[in-house]
């Protein structure tokens, strides 16, 4: 394993991701269309978990790999995620609302609001999951990381694939684990609480990796990655919405879905700048610093410059009829629940829309990229 090995970090975000493929584009052109990926250690989270798999079990081509995702999220519907007809999306809520009023139906089948048995007929569909060992061992890709969330005991589980040097980790409330990586694993991690059902691996429940995830970055750094390439779909520096009206049921989940999936990140990412900082200020005599564990790690961070969920919004009346009138009884429309919606909108304009939102970023980086990848 090559001492300055790079790790791609894809965090979660439901239809945001789509961001993430443009960004990632933008690096395939900067770098020249390299035919091989450039990041041999790939972890992500949710639907960065799905994009990260792709990627690597195309390590061996990685401009197909792009071309796979890029299609994908170019003519997404909703439909491919979860089911949306309203019968059935009517039926699910009242479902879920009687489980709540017996208990005892909820021990009988995972509880959630949308269906995503599409979801789990793309992933068999689209992701070659064989391609993982086989990168593995010609060298192109050291290692794969997917996070989800254990139900029984609270721990965030990270399923790693990778070669044989790699060693399991336990720390508080996370670990690390050696496992083949599945269709299973990608619906566990990408299943939203409350929106999707739990997945069992091992007959064990798990859901969102996102959930309780204090250190987004650690298990690329467990998996031997000495810089870092993250992707966040969550504007750092780009003041939110300010809502003066009493946030409905959907302003609510929003704003807790934005908890799980994007302050830990950012969190994480702050705590990287500061150990760096600190780092940089120890001379480097120092007989103190030759006997820290901590080394720097040089990262380079690409987020988005305006923010999806006001993006969303604009979206709202071209989805399907009985979509709006579901979205509408739980508190989401064009100008209410806009961040849940965006989590949510597996629909081309706006998956489209992202992606050249990312691609623009990430060209506005190029030299920058240039630098992170080839000084």
């Amino acid at each position: 394993m090559a001492e300055t090995s790079t790790g791609l970090v894809l965090s979660g975000g439901g239809a945001r991701a789509a961001y993430q493929i443009g960004v990632l584009q933008a690096v395939n052109k900067v770098l020249d269309t390299p035919k091989n990926s450039p990041f041999p250690i790939i972890t992500g989270i949710s639907a960065g978990a799905i994009n990260g798999c792709v990627l690597a079990t195309h390590s061996h081509q990685f401009s197909e790999g792009l071309s796979r995702l890029s299609r994908i999220w170019q003519n997404f519907q909703p439909n491919q995620v979860y089911r949306t007809d309203l019968n059935h999306l009517t039926k699910n809520l009242a479902h879920w609302f009687w489980g709540l009023t017996r208990p005892k139906k909820q021990l009988q089948q995972p509880m959630a609001l949308l269906d995503n048995t599409p979801l789990k007929e793309l992933l068999t569909e689209l992701v070659q999951f064989k391609n993982i060992d086989n990168n593995i061992k010609s060298g192109v890709l050291e290692a794969l990381c997917t996070t989800a969330y254990d139900y029984n005991t609270g721990d965030s589980v990270s399923f790693y694939q990778g070669h044989q040097n790699l060693d399991e980790w336990k720390r508080f409330r996370r670990l690390g684990r050696a496992d083949t990586i599945g269709v299973n694993h990608l619906l566990a991690s990408s299943a939203i609480p409350m929106v999707f059902p739990s997945t069992a691996i091992d007959g064990v429940h798990y859901g969102d990796g996102a959930m309780r995830f204090l250190t987004p970055l650690s298990p690329a750094l467990h998996l031997g990655a000495r810089k870092l390439f993250v992707v966040t779909v969550n504007p750092l520096n780009v003041e939110e919405q300010v809502h003066i009206n009493i946030p409905s049921l959907g302003d609510i989940s929003g704003h807790l879905l934005n908890s799980i999936f994007i302050d830990s990140l950012e969190s994480d990412i702050e705590r990287l700048i500061r150990v760096n900082e600190l780092l940089e200020h120890i001379p480097q005599s120092d007989t103190i610093k030759e006997q820290l564990s901590l080394k720097p790690i040089d990262a380079l961070i690409i987020s988005p410059s305006i923010d999806p969920a006001e993006l969303a919004g604009h979206y709202f009346d071209e989805l399907p009829r009985g979509l709006k009138f579901f979205f509408r009884r739980i508190g989401i429309g064009k100008d209410k629940g806009e961040s849940i919606l965006s989590y949510l909108l597996f629909y081309a304009p706006f998956t489209q829309r992202l992606m050249e939102v990312g691609y623009q970023d990430a060209m506005l980086e190029e030299k920058h990229i240039k630098a992170f990848f080839l000084e």
